[in-house]
C-alpha cells in the first residue's frame, strides 16, 4: 500500500466538508417542502447567519493565517501567460494591435484575482440554490447522487488526461486513477431510485447542480493555489447574501425559521472550514478531490435518514458501500510520495 496519512487526513477533511455542507441543505428542507420558504429564501437565510460568523472567524484568525490579499492572489496561469506571450510576439509588427493587446494583458493581470474567485463564487451560490430546490422534489440521497456525478466526471477527465501522456489507451482505461472514480460513479448511480417516479424538474436542477459542483471544486482548488480559499469562500457567502437579500423582505419570520437558519449557517461554516483544511494546508490533489465528492452522497443518505426520515433501501446501501470502498482505495492506493511532492510544489512555486 502506497497511501499516506497525509492523503487520508486530507480525504477525511474533504468528506467531512461535503457532509456538513449537505447537512445545511437538509436542515432547511422542511421549510421549503411545506412552502414556508422558496429555494432562494432558504439559501439566503443560511448565508444571513453563516456569512457574518464566517467573516468574524476570518477576521479573528487573520494574524495566524498566511492567506494572500485578494488583489495579490496569483493562481497558476502558465498556459494563459504562454498564449498571451505568443500573441504578443505575432502582432508586434502591427503597432495598434500590439498596444491593444498590451492593455488587455495589463488589465487581465490587474484583475486576475476576480477571474480566480468568480468561477467558485458562481458554482458555490448556484450549487446551494439548486440544492434547496431539488430537495423538495427528489429524495435527498438521489439529488445528491446526481450532483456528485459532475465532480466525479471531472476527476475522470483529469485522470484520463494525465494517464494518456504516459500510458497506452488500454492501460489508461485500466489504471486505478480512472477506474476508482468510475466505481464511485457506479455507486452514486445506484443511489438514484430508478424504479420510482422521478420529478423531471428536480432531475434537471440536480444535473445543473452537478455542473455547479464541478465548477466549485475546480474553482476552490484554483483559489487554494492562489492562497485565498478562506477569503474567496467568505466573499462568495457575502455575494450570495447580497444577491438574495430582496427575497428576505417576503419571509414570514418565525422561531423555526430563525433556529433552522442559525443551525444551517453553523454547519455550513464548519463544512467550508473542512474544505479549506483539505484543499489548502493538506493539499488534496484536484483529481482526488473530485473523485471523493461521491462520499457526500453516500454519507448524506444517513443525514436524510436522521433529519428527514427518508428510508434507505437495499440498493442504496449497496451504492453507499460501493462508494465508500472506492473512496478508501482511492485515498490509499494513489497517494504516492511523488504525487504529494508534486502537489505541494504547486503551492511553493
Amino acid at each position: 500500500m502506497v497511501g499516506s496519512l497525509w492523503l487520508l487526513a486530507a480525504a477525511a477533511a474533504h468528506i467531512g466538508g461535503a457532509i456538513f455542507q449537505r447537512t445545511a441543505t437538509a436542515v432547511m428542507q422542511p421549510l421549503t417542502v411545506d412552502h414556508q420558504l422558496v429555494a432562494v429564501q432558504a439559501t439566503t437565510v443560511t448565508y444571513l447567519f453563516g456569512a457574518p460568523l464566517y467573516m468574524a472567524l476570518l477576521m479573528a484568525g487573520r494574524r495566524r493565517l498566511t492567506e494572500n490579499r485578494l488583489r495579490d492572489a496569483v493562481p497558476h496561469t502558465e498556459r494563459r501567460d504562454r498564449i498571451f506571450s505568443g500573441l504578443s510576439r505575432r502582432v508586434q509588427r502591427c503597432s495598434p494591435a500590439h498596444k491593444l493587446l498590451s492593455r488587455v494583458i495589463e488589465k487581465e493581470q490587474k484583475w486576475r484575482w476576480v477571474l480566480t474567485v468568480l468561477p467558485f463564487l458562481i458554482g458555490f451560490v448556484s450549487a446551494n440554490l439548486l440544492a434547496q430546490f431539488y430537495v423538495t422534489r427528489l429524495p435527498f440521497s438521489a439529488g445528491n447522487a446526481i450532483t456528485t456525478l459532475g465532480p466525479i466526471t471531472m476527476g475522470m477527465v483529469i485522470a484520463w488526461g494525465q494517464g494518456r501522456e504516459r500510458l497506452s489507451r488500454l492501460s489508461t482505461l485500466l489504471s486505478l486513477p480512472l477506474l476508482l472514480p468510475l466505481m464511485s460513479a457506479v455507486g452514486a448511480a445506484l443511489v438514484i431510485p430508478w424504479g420510482q417516479r422521478i420529478d423531471l424538474l428536480g432531475v434537471l436542477a440536480a444535473l445543473l447542480g452537478a455542473v455547479a459542483s464541478a465548477v466549485m471544486v475546480s474553482g476552490g482548488k484554483a483559489m487554494a493555489h492562489a492562497g485565498i480559499l478562506l477569503k474567496g469562500t467568505g466573499l462568495s457567502m457575502v455575494a450570495g447574501l447580497v444577491l438574495g437579500a430582496p427575497s428576505l423582505l417576503l419571509v414570514d419570520w418565525s422561531g423555526e425559521v430563525v433556529v433552522r437558519g442559525l443551525c444551517a449557517g453553523l454547519v455550513g461554516v464548519v463544512g467550508s472550514g473542512l474544505y479549506w483544511l483539505s484543499q489548502a494546508p493538506l493539499h488534496l490533489p484536484k483529481r482526488l478531490a473530485n473523485a471523493l465528492s461521491a462520499n457526500g452522497t453516500a454519507l448524506t443518505s444517513l443525514v436524510g435518514l436522521v433529519l428527514l426520515g427518508q428510508d434507505i433501501v437495499l440498493i442504496t446501501m449497496i451504492g453507499i458501500a460501493t462508494i465508500l470502498v472506492a473512496s478508501v482505495l482511492n485515498a490509499a492506493l494513489t497517494g504516492s510520495k511523488e504525487e504529494e511532492a508534486a502537489e505541494i510544489a504547486k503551492y511553493n512555486a
